[in-house]
């Protein structure tokens, strides 16, 4: 379980998108999806609304690996279990909205990318899902496709964008989705991220914002056992 604001859920996975916005898979030198791409974060990786991000030590002191990057993505949680859902009737699924940062070993993710591994390892170090401030109602966020997002570091803009730039909005994304996985109550979608990405360091405080969802503020720690 994990209590974010008030509201305590009980997630069983984290799905997250990748390539969802066109400037990020610009930005990437990635193919342009013709059906959403996803993949699983665990749930060690979450931490909520001022808790300590962690620097992984086997990055830090690494040559080849050294880099983390910040990717502010809107997520979305799950009201009651689900199967097979159509997008027509996707938002009565909905439990509301809130802010997901999907950290990413960069380095070790392109270069396992490149010998066909999967990603585990580069999205599921400890601290890497922070999550937060408050959970929205749906009744709160009439469109939840036209909501400014950004991701400050140490006060200075790294990534400002619209989530109206959604290649695959959330109906698609929940049909989608479903057809493949029984989705729980609580479970937690992330819906991708926009341009922007860059490292992060050890002393950096990262502030991730959605409009009508708020703030939350990690200080990146290393890592220290």
């Amino acid at each position: 379980m994990i209590k974010i604001g008030k509201t305590t859920i009980n997630p069983t996975k984290i799905l997250c998108l990748g390539r969802n916005y066109l400037d990020h898979i610009k930005e990437t030198n990635a193919p342009v999806p013709t059906e959403p791409v996803f993949f699983v974060k665990t749930l060690n990786t979450l931490v909520t609304d001022n808790e300590p991000i962690i620097y992984p030590k086997i990055l830090y002191e690494s040559e080849k690996y050294n880099r983390v990057d910040h990717e502010v993505e809107l997520a979305f949680i799950i009201f009651q279990t689900c199967k097979n859902v159509s997008a027509e009737v996707a938002f009565d699924y909905i439990q509301g909205y809130t802010i997901f940062l999907d950290l990413t070993a960069r380095i070790m993710q392109k270069s396992d990318r490149n010998i066909n591994l999967p990603w585990y390892r580069s999205k599921n170090f400890d601290s890497f899902g922070p999550i937060g401030p408050r959970i929205v109602p749906c009744s709160e966020i009439s469109d939840p496709h036209n909501l400014s997002i950004q991701l400050k570091v140490n006060g200075q803009t790294r990534q400002f964008s619209n989530t109206k730039h959604m290649l695959f909005k959330i109906p698609q994304i929940l049909e989608y989705l479903s057809k493949f996985v029984t989705l729980k109550r609580g479970d937690i979608i992330a819906t991708g991220t926009p341009s922007g990405i860059n490292p992060i360091q050890p002393g950096d405080i990262l502030e991730a914002s959605i409009e009508k969802i708020g703030t939350i503020k990690h200080e990146v720690i290393l890592e220290q056992v």
